[in-house]
């Protein structure tokens, strides 16, 4: 049973406003448009997956996607986790095309498309360290010896394995994603023996999914940026242009002419994604090229958003219109 499906990470979305607010030619865009693909491709790589442990016994087995958990002062991300009364099960997924060498000596995996050859981190040790980190985090929560096991899961049909057979570690740990249901299947004639009953099993997956945090990143950090790299205005879904006006109480494109009533929902969002998820009259009128004061309070008043302070120095929190983002 799938208790916790995959979900798109809450930087695919500021990721996606970053791009509708920096410059077209700004220096960076190629490099923030690759970290996207990477992470959409990543996500879809999940989904993929939920398609094979659906096979697996709804009563037996609890699927858990996109993990993060903290040990200590470090997180681990697990991408999916098999649970079963006998032992656990780490997939680390990778959605990568083109034809992949692990070099497990230099802990690399190389990777050659279109004549390119780039280099990333070894996902076999990469799941090696989830796996310290999950026996790490089970004996803080006091929990008992449970058998952990990790794959890499692949799950783009056109990879191409360039690795000997001769390699154990990678022959054993490397698998296809329609491997995974017969690779459980395995692990569970190793584990006979359960280590815990259903009603720990379910307990042990309600803890997991409460105990993980989701990561928050900030944008402007990774890439360098500052404040004045984001550009304001409220943006056209029409012309990808932000230069919507208020008109009348609603929303108008001079490019394009196309209306709409509530744009500046979307332009708070990037605002929450981007620069802070609380916000004042003067910095939404800032951001949406709005001039009056009042209009700005009454949008911000309509959206029954928390606040806090007086009305002088009132802000309001954001945080409502991402929540289901993340």
């Amino acid at each position: 049973m799938i208790k916790k499906k995959p979900r798109p990470p809450i930087k695919i979305f500021k990721l996606y406003a970053l791009l509708r607010r920096i410059l077209r030619k700004h220096p960076l865009r190629h490099e923030i448009e690759a970290e996207l693909r990477k992470l959409e491709a990543g996500y879809k790589g999940e989904l993929s997956l939920t398609y094979h442990v659906r096979f697996l016994p709804d009563k037996e087995y609890v699927i858990l996607f996109n993990l993060r958990l903290s040990y200590k002062d470090f997180f681990f991300q697990i991408d999916a986790l098999v649970l079963h009364t006998n032992f656990i099960l780490i997939a680390e997924v990778k959605n990568i095309a083109g034809e992949i060498f692990i070099d497990t000596n230099f802990n690399q995996m190389i990777r050659t498309r279109h004549e390119t050859t780039e280099v990333f981190p070894d996902p076999i040790l990469q799941a090696y360290k989830q796996k310290e980190g999950l026996e790490n985090w089970l004996i803080t929560k006091n929990h008992p010896d449970i058998p952990i096991e990790y794959r890499v899961v692949l799950t783009n049909n056109h990879t191409f394995i360039k690795n000997s057979p001769q390699d154990k570690l990678v022959l054993d740990k490397l698998i296809r994603s329609e491997r995974l249901v017969y690779e459980v299947k395995k692990l569970t004639l190793k584990y006979p023996k359960p280590v815990m009953t259903t009603k720990e099993l379910n307990r042990l997956a309600k803890q997991l999914m409460k105990s993980d945090i989701p990561h928050e990143p900030d944008l402007l950090s990774q890439f360098q940026l500052s404040s004045f790299d984001i550009l304001p205005g409220v943006h056209c879904v029409e012309c990808q242009s932000l230069s919507m006006q208020r008109i009348q109480g609603t929303w108008w494109c001079p490019t394009c002419r196309i209306k709409k009533k509530d744009a500046h929902i979307e332009a708070l969002q990037d605002y929450a994604l981007l620069v802070d998820t609380t916000i004042s009259n003067q910095e939404m009128r800032c951001f949406t090229h709005l001039q009056s004061l009042s209009s700005a309070a009454r949008m911000l008043s309509q959206m029954n958003l928390p606040s806090t302070g007086t009305t002088r120095n009132r802000r309001y929190s954001l945080q409502p219109l991402i929540t289901d983002l993340q």
